[in-house]
């Protein structure tokens, strides 16, 4: 979804944009699925089909954890909680040593080109924690250079493990409000880009509002998330 900062500000002309990476900029589906079944695998256990993954990852309401988290506890039912965090341990280790296999969505790098050409600042601000491994995955997709603002959630000084719903939006309305200072801009100079509900009740720092569909929402997100990138980037 993109939020549009610049309502109520028509004659003033954009000059920023703030994505969000996994999902957004990145695809990172298939790189998720190999680090879970590899984690999995390592561990004993069997590995996961994708519909499987498809339904506890988006599907499942949000509880405690990570869209990984719940996967591996879904296929880990039972185990209880020592082996689920050995496990997910494990995923965290593998994710962080497959930096070459995370790619982009189509059309990513060609949107944020054209948003360079034309003069904007672009930030980053992921609900990803580990800045370093994003990093990584940034150089390695030649990203790098045309971003002016990295944030992850370990730029707020917070913990690793996010507890609730609360908590999620409020990082998140937090780490943007940090990206829009870093890159010395206000809300109405920028468009915020993401793709899940969360980025949607967190991408507005002035102001936070619940959607009344709650997690079900990121259903419909991103299902046309691919879509929305796209006619943004037709648009700028």
């Amino acid at each position: 979804m993109v939020t549009l900062h610049g309502r109520g500000h028509k004659r003033e002309r954009m000059r920023g944009a703030v994505f969000d990476w996994d999902g957004t900029l990145a695809s990172i589906d298939e790189r998720e699925f190999y680090c879970i079944n590899h984690a999995l695998t390592e561990n004993g256990s069997n590995p996961v089909d994708l519909g499987f993954y498809v339904k506890n990852y988006y599907l499942r309401a949000y509880e405690e954890g990570t869209g990984p988290r719940m996967v591996l506890e879904a296929a880990l039912a039972g185990k209880g909680r020592t082996t689920i965090d050995t496990v997910y341990e494990s995923y965290r280790k593998v994710f962080q040593a497959t930096a070459e296999k995370a790619t982009l969505q189509s059309g990513a790098i060609e949107i944020l080109k054209a948003l360079k050409r034309v003069g904007f600042k672009i930030g980053i601000a992921t609900m990803r924690y580990t800045k370093w491994v994003v990093e990584s995955e940034l150089k390695h997709l030649a990203v790098d250079p045309l971003v002016d603002r990295l944030l992850t959630r370990q730029d707020l000084g917070v913990g690793g493990t996010l507890g609730s719903l609360e908590e999620t939006v409020s990082q998140r309305a937090r780490l943007v409000t940090k990206a829009l200072g870093e890159i010395q801009l206000a809300p109405h100079d920028v468009f915020l880009v993401g793709d899940s509900w969360w980025d949607r009740e967190g991408n507005t720092p002035e102001r936070r509002y619940r959607d009344p569909q709650g997690p079900e929402t990121c259903r419909i997100q991103d299902r046309h998330r691919h879509d929305e990138i796209h006619q943004m980037g037709r648009r700028v």
